[in-house]
């Protein structure tokens, strides 16, 4: 299975134990294997043999407890303005939660008070600019009206 992981985020390990969630099922899973290169994984789950059983999770959140060792800093968007490609602002990342693998950015419209919230992932960012905490934004049509 191919795994897309958040920015910043550790890959878990073979031997690990983790956890599949799709809004109906929750299955406890154990790495087999991993191969790991930038936000992507490539993982075999243990009992995960052939075509058949690897669509049945297809969907499926993923989720670890990994050791405190392990973990990395994230680097944190807190306080940044996000504009997407037209120019139009957004708001400001107000939080970031890393609840598992897949991380978000809350982004809190000032003028409206709105909530909207963007996976962090590297094919959504198309521009930091730390020095004056923005960054530009390529997000799928209809992102920001899912969130209403």
């Amino acid at each position: 299975m191919v795994v897309s992981l958040s920015p910043g985020i550790v890959t878990p390990g073979e031997g690990i134990a983790v956890e599949l969630r799709s809004s109906r099922r929750s299955l406890s899973q154990t790495i087999e294997h991993v191969s790991a290169a930038g936000n992507e994984a490539i993982m075999a789950f243990n009992g995960v043999h052939s075509i058949p059983e690897a669509l049945r999770i297809v969907g499926y959140s993923l989720y670890a407890e990994l050791p405190e060792a392990k973990a990395q800093p994230v680097d944190t968007m807190l306080g940044f303005q996000v504009f997407d490609l037209q120019g139009n602002c957004w708001g400001t990342v107000k939080a970031q939660p890393q609840y598992s693998l897949n991380q978000l950015l809350e982004i809190e419209d000032e003028a409206t008070g709105e909530t909207v919230y963007m996976p962090w992932h590297e094919s959504l960012v198309v521009k930091i600019n730390r020095r004056a905490k923005s960054m530009v934004i390529d997000p799928p049509a209809g992102l920001r009206d899912l969130n209403k």
